[in-house]
């Protein structure tokens, strides 16, 4: 299968490779480093540098940090219904939508601190878990069922998909 790799500069999704406890400590680290490499990339960018796309039409770097926030907090809410619910059905998000609104201008620094709050919660819960439970599955709208394991490694990716995004944007 060939992609886009400005598109997707980590490639596609992948399935978990194995759904066993050091599995999740293989996500949990994946995670931390992420978030780490977030930091230290938008930490101190000018404004021009925030503006910057990593092809025409996308998002700029600024929305690509609020997305990235966005999406992790999405993630550990969808995960954590997963946990406490029964097949639940786990709302979309608008990206674009989201991107037009006001608090998408605010400064990068805001999201990387929800980010790294939501990453502390997530590493934490994932540290508790027996990896059976994460054989518990969600609806996702347009992509069926899924697995929390399935869950997880798709959230893994999205941080890890928009920060090559970024890295793309920067040179």
């Amino acid at each position: 299968m060939t992609f886009d790799p400005v598109r997707f500069p980590v490639g596609p999704v992948q399935a978990p490779p194995a759904q066993t406890a050091a599995q999740l400590t293989a996500y949990a680290a994946s995670l931390q480093k992420t978030g780490a490499q977030l930091e230290q990339r938008v930490s101190g960018l000018d404004e021009e540098q925030l503006e910057r796309r990593y092809r025409a039409g996308s998002f700029t770097v600024r929305q690509l940090v609020h997305h990235i926030a966005d999406g992790h907090q999405q993630g550990l809410m969808r995960f954590r219904w997963g946990l406490t619910g029964d097949t639940p059905t786990i709302l979309p998000m608008d990206p674009d939508g989201w991107a037009a609104l006001a608090d998408y201008r605010l400064p990068p620094a805001v999201s990387l601190a929800i980010f790294a709050g939501v990453n502390t919660r997530w590493v934490t819960l994932l540290g508790t878990l027996d990896p059976q439970r994460l054989t518990r599955t969600v609806v996702r709208p347009g992509d069926g069922p899924m697995t929390l394991w399935q869950l997880l490694a798709r959230h893994d990716w999205h941080a890890r998909h928009h920060l090559g995004h970024i890295r793309l944007a920067l040179g």
